[in-house]
């Protein structure tokens, strides 16, 4: 007969998950995690496979938290120009402590080895995942007459994709509300053509 587990799996993913947020892969101890997790070492292994594993499965949680967001974001009926608008003024007007903190998929790409295959090929499917959010939003914009007929959806999506990318290590870099809200005006701009 299974044991069973004496902790919520998705309770401790969650606190991995904000480990490694914090800290990065390479500086996370498996000792950290553990007692943040308040799990023992074998439940680890039995539920998560190694460190690697655990990182690789926090990852994954913290993209379909992220990306279901982002669903939900584009499907409340408002206009695509609107909630663009929210995400990148939203970006700029968080806490120094959150632009510093950055995005958890953003800084697994930056500190990976650029030989991780795995690792590389869990971040262009994220990437695909986001901009095929973003195309599908502009797609219906399009057909709705808030975009030109010619507007290139897939060049916008992928634009707005590396723009919040780019607006999230600036702000990493520095946290600087009116530069962001600069940038977040010209982006948005894109749309009106």
């Amino acid at each position: 007969m299974a044991r069973r587990k004496e902790f919520d799996p998705d309770q401790a993913l969650a606190k991995a998950m904000a480990v490694f947020w914090r800290l990065g892969y390479e500086n996370t101890s498996l000792e950290l995690l553990l007692r943040e997790m308040g799990i023992a070492k074998q439940s680890l292994y039995d539920t998560y496979g190694d460190k690697r594993g655990l990182y690789m499965k926090a990852l994954a949680y913290y993209r379909r938290q992220t990306n279901d967001g982002l669903r939900r974001l584009f499907a409340a009926g408002r206009p695509v120009k609107e909630v663009f608008a929210k995400l990148l003024f939203g970006l700029s007007a968080e806490s120094k402590h959150q632009h510093e903190r950055g995005c958890l998929l953003l800084s697994a790409n930056l500190e990976r080895d650029t030989s991780d295959a795995t690792l590389a090929e869990f971040l262009r499917d994220n990437q695909a995942e986001v901009e095929g959010i973003f195309r599908e939003a502009l797609l219906r914009a399009r057909k709705a007459g808030e975009l030109s007929r010619n507007a290139d959806t897939k060049a916008l999506a992928r634009f707005f994709t590396v723009t919040i990318q780019g607006m999230r290590a600036l702000a990493r870099l520095r946290s600087d509300r009116k530069g962001l809200e600069q940038v977040a005006r010209v982006a948005l701009a894109t749309l009106d053509q």
